[in-house]
């Protein structure tokens, strides 16, 4: 055992049993056949967290299987997005599978994080967010 005080990367994530493998930023929902699978629906609450592609901090590491993936519960991750986003926007799940868009009035329960960066259009793209934060 050892006791890590710093990381490269810059958030805190846990390991899940998906449905498929899905790639890092996926907006991912508790549910499915298996423990999570792929968001789906605006303002979705049973919202999750988003894949990580290099987590600072891992937790659940002996889960094994062809569809462990990494899930971000906190800290700076890049997410998939859509729409008009300004710094600071809270981020829900949007109409498109996997991927976050910006609420002014988001539901109990469905905000994903707040964007780090800006974003405006209506093809999906990529922002780095901070999950968990409300």
């Amino acid at each position: 055992t050892t006791t890590a005080t710093q990381a490269n990367y810059a958030d805190l994530a846990e390991k899940f049993d998906a449905d498929h493998k899905y790639e890092p930023g996926t907006v991912l929902m508790f549910g499915g056949s298996h423990e999570v699978t792929i968001s789906v629906g605006t303002q979705n609450k049973a919202v999750a967290g988003v894949v990580s592609e290099k987590p600072a901090y891992l937790m659940n590491t002996a889960l094994e299987g062809d569809n462990a993936i990494e899930l971000a519960m906190m800290g700076r991750v890049f997410c998939k997005v859509v729409g008009k986003i300004r710094k600071g926007d809270m981020l829900v799940s949007s109409k498109q599978n996997g991927v976050a868009t910006s609420s002014e009035e988001p539901k109990l329960g469905t905000v994903i994080g707040k964007a780090l960066q800006k974003y405006d259009s209506d093809e999906i793209g990529e922002i780095e967010i901070v999950v968990g934060k409300l």
